[in-house]
């Protein structure tokens, strides 16, 4: 067991695994619009220009460039059982491809193709135009159409396969059974094009989330009834694609601001992933892998692995960790009783000290008084104690008896628990790490590299 309290600093680092950008042709460079992994996550599906493009996830390697499309692609879906694919586009054609790449049916619309979405149950898979949307299943023989009032811009399945969500270009949201039948419509105020939406794929909550990215610039989430959950979040951007990331816990965005962002899943920004150099139309999580495909406007192609780092803080019996990137987990070894902090904002570092916790987010510094072995677990508060106004980047953060210390470059600042600056020492270069030593309340000792 370690005496001494301490932190280790920790953020999310992205790394780039691979990149591509996707050959003009006719002197014409096209967009990448829509991307699907296979189940497995072995393989990349693109929609790009009138090709369909498969890729090794891995090592970036373009596998195959599929003909059969006369025009642009915007949609690509994979099925669940991986055993097939499916593209569509302006053609108004989808074409089933297996897993060998190889067409095996066709079929059409009245209208372009706007997007594709495999049911992750029944394998059936619906298809939308700016008229109608289509329902068809290996064991039927023809497609099952439902018209709709406006363009359909974007479609979502529950991870049960019950509720297809629709976005509509008119600002609606349709929630529709597995036959493709209307059940809900969700009254949204904004009239503005609803370009993305995502179930959150996890069986553990209670009631299935929709996230809504709308060109109002907006995210919102839906339940299953279409009852608006929490309040609006502004985005700054147009949002051109949302899906949720690591089964749920989070969500990645792209859009008009050339990037890919990590949000919670409540809609907390937490920090970018990737910039690029043109509109993020397309962002897909790989499955099995803290992974993101990101395609652009400009053809662009990148791989972008995402590494998560421990913050956590340790002294005598309490250890403290962070979750989900906005909650803190405090957990009394001796005991194993656990108490969950929901702090609704990104959790930058962790501190403990002998009776109290010390949390760091973006624009406050929280503390937390711990209590005695003998106050029991339902007794514990979830509330701080003091709430400091300071917003400083750092490094490492570390709690003693009555200060605390942050590290900053190459200085190391002290402040009192009422969030004074009490004294600042420089050295000749930058802290890469730091540790206390023990002493007396007021008199610690540290070490620093």
């Amino acid at each position: 067991r370690n005496e001494s309290p301490f932190v280790r600093a920790a953020m999310v680092r992205t790394v780039t695994s691979w990149t591509d950008r996707v050959k003009e042709r006719n002197g014409v460079q096209p967009a990448v619009h829509d991307m699907a992994f296979s189940p497995d996550g072995a393989r990349l599906v693109v929609a790009s220009g009138n090709r369909v493009l498969l890729y090794d996830a891995t090592s970036g390697e373009q596998l195959s460039s599929l003909k059969g499309h006369k025009d642009v692609l915007y949609a690509v879906a994979y099925a669940r059982d991986g055993k097939r694919f499916a593209s569509g586009g302006a053609d108004k054609t989808i074409i089933i491809w297996t897993a060998k790449a190889e067409g095996i049916l066709k079929y059409t619309h009245g209208d372009a193709i706007q997007c594709l979405a495999y049911n992750p149950v029944a394998h059936s898979l619906a298809s939308a135009t700016a008229s109608d949307i289509g329902l068809w299943s290996p064991a039927q023989k023809a497609v099952t159409k439902h018209k709709v009032t406006s363009r359909v811009t974007c479609m979502s399945w529950t991870s049960d396969g019950t509720c297809l969500a629709v976005g509509l270009y008119d600002g609606t949201v349709s929630l529709r059974d597995k036959e493709g039948a209307e059940r809900q419509a969700v009254d949204r105020p904004a009239g503005s094009p609803v370009w993305s939406v995502s179930w959150n794929p996890t069986r553990h909550e209670e009631d299935e989330q929709l996230a809504v990215a709308s060109w109002d610039q907006s995210l919102s989430f839906y339940d299953a009834t279409g009852l608006q959950v929490g309040a609006t979040r502004p985005l700054g951007f147009d949002p051109c694609c949302v899906r949720h990331f690591a089964n749920g816990a989070y969500l990645v965005l792209g859009g008009s601001d050339r990037r890919c962002s990590l949000w919670t899943k409540d809609g907390v920004e937490l920090t970018s992933l990737v910039e690029r150099g043109d509109w993020v139309w397309t962002c897909v999580p790989r499955p099995g892998h803290n992974s993101v495909a990101v395609g652009c406007n400009d053809g662009t192609i990148a791989m972008c692995e995402l590494i998560f780092s421990t913050v956590h803080g340790l002294c005598r019996e309490w250890y403290a960790h962070r979750d989900v990137m906005t909650d803190v987990v405090v957990h009394h070894v001796a005991t194993d009783a656990r108490l969950r902090l929901r702090c609704r904002d990104y959790v930058r570092k962790v501190a403990v000290s002998a009776g109290r916790l010390l949390v760091q987010l973006p624009k406050v510094i929280n503390i937390y008084d711990l209590p005695s072995d003998e106050v029991a677990p339902a007794s514990w508060s979830a509330r701080p104690t003091r709430q400091l106004a300071l917003s400083l980047e750092c490094s490492t953060l570390l709690a003693l008896a009555s200060h605390f210390l942050l590290c900053c470059g190459d200085r190391l600042r002290l402040f009192t628990l009422k969030g004074v600056s009490e004294r600042e020492w420089l050295f000749p270069a930058p802290i890469r790490c730091s540790k206390l030593v023990g002493g007396p309340a007021g008199r610690e000792g540290g070490l620093v590299g």
